[in-house]
C-alpha cells in the first residue's frame, strides 16, 4: 500500500494540472449545452417570416390577394421604395424577404404575357425561401384559373385561389413507445466525453509512472523490503482508482446538466451510455500504460497526451460526425478505439426497441472496446517486461521535484 499511497501523494501535488483539463471540457460542455437551450416539442407551428411587398403597379384584386395571403403566414413590414432602405432591411435581417411587383404586371398577366417579379431573399435562409414558394404558390394558381375560364374577372379569380391555398391536410403525431428518445445534448456530450476521458487518463497515469522510473528511485525500489508484486499492485490499484473516479466525474456531469433533456428517457439507454464510457476508460488505461514506456519528461507527456487525444477524437467521429469525413478516412478510423465508442453511441441513441436484433450493433461496439483494451494492455505488458530488462531503462527520466 505504501506506492499506492505515494501515487495518490503525488497526484495531489499535480492536481492543479488535472483540474485545468477538467474545467476546461466543463467550459466547453456549457457552451456545446447552449446551442440546445430550446426544448424540443411535439406541437407544431409554422413560423411567421417578416416580409416587405413593394407594389409598383396599380393596386388590384389580385395584388390584394397576395397581401392577404402572405399576411395570413408572415408578418408584414413596410418599407419605402428606396434602394438604400430596402438594402439596409435587408442586410440587418429586419424583413427575410423582399417582392417588388413591377410596374404593368397586373395587365402583362391578365392579357397572358406575364412580366417577372424581383425579389430579394436573404442567402441560406429557409425563411426566404418559404415566403418566395408561397408567392409563386398564389400566382401559378392565379394563372392557372385564369387560362382555365378567361371570363372570370380579377376578383373572381383572387378568390378562388384564395380558396384553393387556403385547404389544408390535418396531422397527427404518433409515438410508439413510452419513452423519449436520447437527447441530442446528452449524445454530443457523450461524443465529446471520448477525448477527456483519454487525455486525463494519459496524465494522470503517466504523471505517476514516470516518477516511479526516475533511476535513482528505481534503484532505491529495487533495495527495498518491498516486492515487485507489491508495486505492481499499488499502481494498478491506483490506475483502476484514477480511471474509476474520472470515468464516474466525467459521466455524473454529463447526466446532471443533461437531465432536464432526458426527462421521459428509457434508463436502459442510459444505462448503456454508461457502460459504453466505462469500457472507453479501459481502453484509455491501458493505452497510457504503454504510452508511459515512451515518456521520459513533462513537455513530451503534456504533447503526447494531447495530440493523441485530439487524434484519435477527430479520426474517430468524436468531434467531426463519421458521415463527413472521406472513405478512406473512414476506413482507418475502424482501426481506432474512439470509431467503436462513437458508433456505440449512435447505436444507443438510435434505439426505440430493445431486443437482441437491436441489440446486435451495441454489443458488437462493446466487444470491439474490450479487444483494443486487451490488445493493448498485452501489448503494454511485453514492452514492459522488454523495457525493464534493458540497461536503457536506468536512463535518464526528467520530473519536477518532488517534495
Amino acid at each position: 500500500m505504501k506506492v499506492f499511497k505515494a501515487s495518490l501523494l503525488i497526484l495531489k501535488r499535480r492536481a492543479v494540472q488535472v483540474m485545468v483539463y477538467l474545467s476546461m471540457f466543463t467550459a466547453m460542455f456549457i457552451i456545446i449545452a447552449s446551442f440546445y437551450s430550446e426544448q424540443v416539442t411535439t406541437d407544431f407551428s409554422a413560423v411567421q417570416p417578416a416580409f416587405t411587398v413593394i407594389n409598383r403597379d396599380e393596386n388590384t384584386a389580385l395584388t390584394e390577394g397576395l397581401m392577404e395571403f402572405l399576411r395570413d403566414r408572415g408578418v408584414e413590414h413596410v418599407l419605402p421604395d428606396e434602394k438604400k432602405e430596402l438594402q439596409d432591411a435587408a442586410f440587418y435581417h429586419a424583413t427575410e424577404y423582399i417582392l417588388i411587383i413591377p410596374e404593368g404586371f397586373d395587365e402583362a398577366l391578365w392579357s397572358g404575357n406575364p412580366l417577372s417579379l424581383e425579389a430579394v431573399s436573404i442567402p441560406g435562409t429557409g425563411k426566404s425561401y418559404y415566403m418566395d414558394s408561397l408567392a409563386n404558390q398564389y400566382w401559378s394558381y392565379v394563372n392557372a384559373y385564369h387560362k382555365a375560364d378567361t371570363s372570370l374577372d380579377r376578383t373572381a379569380v383572387a378568390g378562388m385561389a384564395l380558396d384553393a391555398l387556403s385547404l389544408e391536410a390535418s396531422a397527427e403525431t404518433v409515438r410508439h413507445t413510452d419513452s423519449r428518445p436520447i437527447s441530442d445534448l446528452y449524445e454530443s456530450y457523450n461524443r465529446v466525453q471520448s477525448y477527456i476521458l483519454m487525455v486525463v487518463t494519459l496524465l494522470c497515469v503517466s504523471s505517476i509512472t514516470m516518477s516511479f522510473r526516475r533511476p535513482d528511485l528505481r534503484m532505491r525500489n529495487l533495495c527495498a523490503p518491498t516486492t515487485a508484486r507489491q508495486k505492481n499492485l499499488g499502481l494498478f490499484l491506483y490506475c483502476a482508482l484514477v480511471g474509476f473516479i474520472v470515468w464516474l466525474a466525467t459521466s455524473l456531469l454529463g447526466y446532471l446538466v443533461s437531465l432536464p433533456s432526458l426527462a421521459g428517457a428509457d434508463g436502459r439507454l442510459v444505462a448503456l451510455l454508461f457502460v459504453n464510457s466505462f469500457l472507453y476508460t479501459l481502453v484509455a488505461l491501458s493505452i497510457a500504460m504503454l504510452l508511459n514506456y515512451f515518456i521520459s519528461n513533462p513537455n513530451t507527456q503534456n504533447a503526447i497526451a494531447n495530440f493523441l487525444s485530439l487524434a484519435l477524437s477527430f479520426l474517430g467521429g468524436a468531434f467531426v460526425p463519421l458521415e463527413f469525413l472521406s472513405e478512406g478516412l473512414r476506413t482507418a478510423s475502424r482501426f481506432t478505439p474512439v470509431y467503436w465508442y462513437s458508433q456505440a453511441v449512435s447505436d444507443i441513441c438510435d434505439l426505440t426497441v430493445l431486443n437482441k436484433e437491436t441489440l446486435a450493433p451495441v454489443w458488437r461496439s462493446f466487444a470491439m472496446e474490450l479487444a483494443f483494451f486487451a490488445a493493448i494492455l498485452c501489448l503494454a505488458l511485453a514492452v514492459g517486461k522488454s523495457k525493464n530488462k534493458a540497461e536503457k531503462s536506468f536512463g535518464s527520466i526528467r520530473t519536477e521535484i518532488e517534495m
